[in-house]
């Protein structure tokens, strides 16, 4: 594995913490009977990334950058570690929120 390697894993891991983080908390907004209100923030995040998708596409079509993107990157497979970074932070997330201590994380931002 190679240094970035590591450091993409380190902010997968995050990511899949705050990520788990969510998830538990959309679970328990769904256990307490604001299902609803799971649904609008699902609905909306949703609607988020279509706007941000549509609005990269629609930025490239009016000012093209005349250099193409090369394809996938072939060649080696992606480190294991890499790949199973995101869902052990998913996991390592919820089990934090289920404990509890996703306040004490949350109150330790800045």
């Amino acid at each position: 594995m190679e240094t970035g390697d590591w450091f993409q894993a380190a902010i997968n891991g995050v990511i899949g913490v705050f990520l788990g983080i969510a998830a538990h908390g959309l679970v328990e907004l769904v256990a307490i009977g604001a299902w609803w209100m799971a649904l609008i923030l699902v609905v909306l995040g949703v609607g988020y990334f279509l706007f941000v998708q549509l609005a990269d596409k629609l930025f490239d079509w009016i000012f093209p950058s005349g250099i193409r993107t090369v394809g996938k990157r072939r060649g080696q497979p992606k480190p294991l570690l890499r790949v199973l970074s995101l869902p052990a932070g998913l996991l390592v997330g919820i089990a934090l929120a289920g404990l509890g201590l996703d306040t004490l994380l949350l109150d330790a931002l800045p």
